[in-house]
């Protein structure tokens, strides 16, 4: 099991846009780096992309609440997984956002795809600010 945690990020946005942001699947197409990624499909319970190519990521909503929202994989992923996004209101104007995921991979793949995956969510919750920030509000 790989355990990956990103950077926690701090948005200039109050935990009700964070979270009606990122509670629309459609809006994760503004998280992921666009050179990257291509068959895009999406709805606001799950969507699917390929990232270089070579992986599907297939993400579905499980269960929402104030202070997260858990997704897992759907059937067409290419690994087995489970992420949360934790959301804390700092105060009226401002949300920390951090991603948590569980990849169930052989210690093989773990050691190939660990730092790329590090650096995809920490890339994810980076955007987050920056998606609202933009008004990228699909």
């Amino acid at each position: 099991m790989l355990k990956i945690q990103s950077e926690e990020v701090t948005s200039k946005a109050n935990i009700i846009q964070v979270h009606t942001f990122l509670n629309n699947l459609n809006n994760f197409k503004h998280l992921f780096p666009k050179d990257k990624i291509s068959d895009w499909v999406s709805n606001k319970e799950q969507c699917s992309l390929k990232i270089q190519k070579m992986y599907t990521l297939e993400l579905k909503k499980v269960e929402v609440k104030p202070a997260y929202i858990k997704l897992s994989s759907g059937k067409s992923a290419s690994f087995k997984f489970d992420m949360q996004i934790n959301l804390i209101a700092l105060d009226d104007e401002h949300t920390t956002a951090q991603i948590l995921c569980n990849i169930d991979i052989n210690p093989i793949l773990k050691a190939m795809v660990s730092k790329p995956l590090n650096e995809l969510f920490n890339y994810m919750a980076n955007k987050i600010e920056k998606a609202i920030k933009l008004g990228e509000l699909d």
